[in-house]
């Protein structure tokens, strides 16, 4: 039987959702009682995530969300600035993550979007993002949320790993570089550099951004719920230690690429020394060779046995007395 898109609920377009017992146990929910479940919570909390490049998920967050007006545009808007604030009784943001490939997070960065309240959950995303997945796998697997605290803090707490991890490849990264800088002559290395040091200054503007955010809704957030801003001063915390060692990494890509840039110019340097010293003692052969090749009358050696090799010989000598001379001079 055909079904007209147009007439299908909204609520069919969401990605997944779920019910959270007291105990943090979690019930999938079918997308068709995702409303009627928002509307009762008195005895749990639910999240709901949402895809926004389906059409239907927008209409739904216009429709049906139960939230206030700015915290839909805060949802659905194309706004990508990093955002947290208190709106009401709701938690509103828009926060770094990694996409999400087909088996495992990348290094680009990507925006996901909530909002929450003491009850309720909702998470919208353009792409995949990698806590996102990573957490509802490990609900899947029976990692309990009591709170919806817990799971924002489970979240952000993702991302910081999924940073940590991507700052030890880093590492490893500029490890190799640094021992082919030694060893060898660097030839791909300023290349390499270059991206680690871009890749290290994107993350550090994000996490940079993310700390400073959490710092200022903490002593907001305690007013209301001590507990969620004890959370959040934690996240703060653990985002400053990343950021720190995050900008280690940027330090020492700066520096390697200094190094590896001076070590550049001192062959580059060598070799126009080696080619200045080639370039002096080939010139005054050079000017035998072309007095002797001139086509005028009375030419030197030219009816004379042996006359090429004179000529060569008279060379051959011009350009040693040059190479003695800039010895001489302490020119090399």
């Amino acid at each position: 039987m055909h079904t007209d898109i147009a007439t299908v609920h909204p609520a069919t377009g969401i990605v997944w959702a779920y019910r959270f017992s007291a105990d943090g146990t979690a019930e999938r929910l079918p997308n068709d009682r995702v409303d009627d479940a928002l509307s009762d919570h008195r005895d749990a909390w639910i999240w709901v995530h949402l895809a926004l490049a389906d059409n239907r998920c927008r209409s739904w967050i216009a429709s049906y969300a139960p939230l206030s007006e700015m915290a839909r545009e805060v949802l659905s808007g194309p706004d990508k600035h990093l955002r947290l604030d208190i709106i009401g009784d709701e938690i509103v943001g828009v926060v770094p993550d990694l996409h999400q490939g087909l088996v495992e997070e990348s290094d680009d960065i990507v925006r996901l979007r909530f909002v929450m309240t003491e009850r309720m959950m909702i998470t919208a995303r353009q792409q995949p993002v990698h806590s996102v997945e990573h957490n509802r796998r490990a609900i899947e697997s029976g990692k309990r949320f009591p709170s919806v605290v817990s799971f924002l803090d489970a979240i952000i707490d993702q991302f910081a790993d999924a940073i940590a991890r991507m700052a030890e490849r880093l590492g490893d990264e500029l490890d190799g570089i640094e021992e082919n800088v030694m060893r060898e002559e660097p030839a791909d290395e300023q290349r390499r550099v270059g991206k680690v040091r871009m890749q290290t200054v994107r993350v550090h503007r994000q996490l940079a951004q993310l700390k400073t955010m959490f710092a200022r809704l903490e002593p907001r957030l305690a007013q209301h719920n001590k507990a969620a801003a004890e959370a959040v001063g934690a996240l703060a915390q653990k985002l400053d230690a990343i950021d720190h060692e995050i900008g280690s990494l940027y330090e020492r890509a700066r520096l390697l690429l200094d190094e590896a840039a001076a070590k550049v110019s001192a062959l580059t340097n060598k070799r126009l020394f080696t080619l200045s010293i080639l370039t002096a003692c080939l010139l005054p052969p050079t000017l035998v060779t072309g007095f002797f090749g001139m086509n005028t009358k009375d030419m030197p050696l030219q009816n004379t046995d042996g006359g090429s090799w004179l000529a060569l010989c008279v060379a051959f000598t011009a350009g040693a007395v040059t190479y003695w001379a800039l010895r001489r001079l302490r020119a090399l």
